[in-house]
């Protein structure tokens, strides 16, 4: 393999924190403003041959909002190497909020890997290294032996993120620092050491490179100067061409080995479609990146773009003149989730919910309908992982448009969307879909004597919001907070909510009612089935969910808390006595710390006690060891409910249940009853 890729990360997304004065006029009334007017276009690809270090696929990603909404595409390689740039001269607390949120969306979209490790280490954690730029002796007068500036507060805030982060990602010791006003400064020369460094480790387990792939390199060039205007192949025609230009031999197993490592060199860029199930081949990223991508969601654009967010073919032809099929770069577009066919029978028009600059009208959520049964939600990212849904909104919106296309009675349902918030109709029941802060707030209502189908109704736009944040960054843990259903029907600005672990623990007490934020008390079966019994007794509570059901996220967090010693003890090897599994202990133990010893135990719990190992028992076990801070945990990341599919209820229940939504997302992880 010639090379592995640099992911790096310039500027922010705390773009409103910059100087305003270098905002183009024209973008001036978009919600997201560059820091200047040099930034980044999309995705710069460049292939180079650094002096010292080797060949390396260098990819740039802007730090302009916009952009990220499409950047899981290229993002969570674990072979490559990331950087994380910030600027050594701006505020401290600018650099570490820019920081952190970088690592959040690197953990977001990386996809987390078993097995799980000593302290909830996942497997293979992505390389990272943190890059200062625009440092000098008059910011940093101290130096090391080698000549690198140092500081004292960046090594504090580096080891802050390195704790924050370490189960996820091998971090640089140190943050390396850069004179920009001098190329072979020290820092300099450091990186290239890191970079040389990592790079032979990563080549090193990677997979020996087929003879074929020095072939297909060279024959690279051909197929760009056919496909000039518009390189971009679909997978069979790309296997095709191996076969018949290359290697008649060549299976399929060969050409995929083939484009995983034309991928890592950057020579292509893979595009997997789930729902059309044709993939693509990009033959030049930099034209994906940057004249795309680049171009598309760029201020210049935005500000000029159709406020609606509705393109036909007519429009989107003279946006790119070279290219003579403009329904081909719809389909990458599609492909990317940028856009969504406006009608299912008829895919000439689309909607792009990043271009929708219009605000939902003050009347959206109305106070007339007294009657009817309320329900609401937040869903939020995990604890500590702040501002990473905001980005993936715009998905969420092209995942409904999706769904009102395959509604089981397109005359019964409408969506109309607005900037970062949606409102969905189904008969009489209606649903506001919004951004709230870091999380995605979802509204229903309906008539009382539908309240059954007004759960399923929220529990769809639910699965939906979830599923496509998942899509997004698998690496987010999500959490749900309930709000309260006599403050959303009294119209309250500012509903109280339930905080998950408030609503475990009153399943542990099995008690019927609920505190909410405020104080007050209401029924669970009205905070979560709008009242309806019925729907109640299909529930299966968070509490009585089997410890083998655990997600990685709820197995991660316990092996980072429960591994390491405990001053008292109260750590794995104790939970294994109280888990009556203390013949099991020399065979965890003598795993080191290559597994997680905490997730061993689960395991064997859930094998030789599977009646009992349940997450309620498993709560109560570890408030017995005094582990509040590993209950809580729990508490958090599990679901806090399962309910039976409508195929399960009863012969003779509510047959209109279904709310009609069809998911267009591949996964469904909490079970859901979206018709497939």
């Amino acid at each position: 393999m010639r090379d592995d890729g640099i992911h790096s990360a310039q500027s922010s997304s705390f773009s409103s924190e910059s100087n305003n004065n270098a905002i183009p006029p024209e973008a001036a009334h978009l919600p997201y403003h560059p820091n200047h007017t040099a930034y980044t276009r999309g995705i710069d690809v460049q292939n180079i041959n650094c002096a010292g270090c080797g060949e390396f696929s260098v990819w740039e990603f802007g730090g302009y909002e916009p952009y990220h909404t499409v950047y899981d595409h290229f993002v969570g390689n674990t072979d490559c190497i990331h950087i994380v740039m910030y600027r050594a001269d701006d505020p401290p607390e600018i650099q570490y909020k820019q920081i952190l949120y970088w690592m959040n969306f690197l953990k977001g979209r990386v996809t987390p890997s078993e097995p799980i490790g000593h302290c909830g280490i996942i497997s293979r954690r992505s390389k990272v290294i943190v890059v200062g730029s625009h440092a000098s002796s008059h910011l940093f007068p101290n130096k090391n032996h080698d000549g690198e500036y140092t500081c004292s507060d960046i090594e504090a805030m580096l080891n802050t993120v390195r704790l924050r982060f370490e189960t996820h990602f091998d971090i640089y010791e140190k943050v390396v620092l850069l004179d920009s006003a001098n190329p072979s400064c020290p820092g300099m020369k450091a990186l290239k050491n890191y970079l040389s460094k990592t790079r032979s480790t990563i080549i090193s387990r990677l997979l020996k490179p087929l003879g074929l792939l020095d072939a297909t390199v060279a024959h690279m060039n051909v197929l760009r100067r056919q496909h000039a205007n518009f390189p971009v192949i679909t997978w069979p025609h790309f296997t095709s061409i191996v076969r018949n230009d290359l290697n008649p031999l060549a299976g399929d197993s060969h050409c995929r080995q083939i484009i995983q490592q034309l991928q890592l060199i950057g020579e292509v860029v893979y595009l997997r479609n789930e729902l059309a199930e044709l993939d693509y081949v990009v033959l030049n990223a930099e034209w994906l990146g940057t004249h795309v991508i680049g171009q598309l969601l760029s201020a210049e654009f935005l500000s000029k773009c159709r406020a609606n967010g509705c393109y036909s073919l007519s429009n989107i032809a003279p946006i790119f003149p070279e290219i003579s099929e403009p329904s081909d770069l719809m389909h990458i577009l599609d492909t990317l989730q940028l856009c969504a066919p406006m009608d299912s029978q008829n895919d000439d028009t689309v909607e792009i919910p990043l271009f929708i600059l219009g605000q939902p009208p003050s009347d959206v959520w109305n106070k007339d309908k007294p009657s009817y049964v309320y329900g609401g939600v937040r869903v939020f990212p995990m604890r500590g992982m702040e501002r990473s849904l905001q980005s993936t909104f715009p998905r969420i919106q092209v995942a409904l448009r999706r769904s009102m296309n395959d509604f089981q009675d397109p005359m019964d349902a409408d969506l109309v969307q607005w900037l970062n918030c949606s409102k969905m109709t189904s008969g009489n029941k209606e649903a506001l879909i919004r951004l709230h802060g870091d999380s995605v707030e979802i509204r229903v209502r309906g008539p009382a004597d539908r309240a059954s189908s007004c759960f399923y109704f929220m529990e769809d736009m639910m699965n939906l919001v979830e599923q496509t944040a998942i899509e997004v960054a698998p690496g987010i843990g999500l959490e749900r907070h309930f709000l309260s259903p006599k403050q959303l029907k009294d119209h309250s600005p500012s509903p109280a909510s339930f905080l998950p672990e408030t609503m475990m623990t009153m399943q542990q007490k099995e008690s019927l009612y609920v505190k909410n934020t405020d104080g007050e008390e209401e029924l669970f079966t009205d905070v979560v089935c709008f009242g309806s019994r019925d729907v109640a007794r299909l529930l299966t509570l968070g509490i009585d969910i089997g410890v083998g059901e655990l997600q990685l996220t709820s197995r991660c967090e316990l092996a980072c808390l429960l591994d390491p010693p405990d001053a008292m003890g109260r750590d794995w090897s104790i939970l294994a006595v109280k888990l009556n599994l203390t013949d099991q202990v020399p065979d965890v133990d003598s795993t080191g710390q290559s597994l997680s010893r905490t997730d061993q135990l689960l395991n064997e719990w859930a094998i030789h006690h599977p009646e009992q190992a349940t997450v309620g028992r498993l709560c109560e076990i570890l408030a017995e060891l005094g582990r509040v801070d590993a209950r809580d945990a729990l508490y958090r990341t599990v679901p806090l409910y399962l309910f039976a599919p409508l195929d399960d209820l009863p012969s003779g229940q509510d047959c209109c249940a279904d709310s009609g939504v069809v998911s267009s997302s591949s996964s469904d992880p909490r079970g859901s009853s979206i018709s497939r």
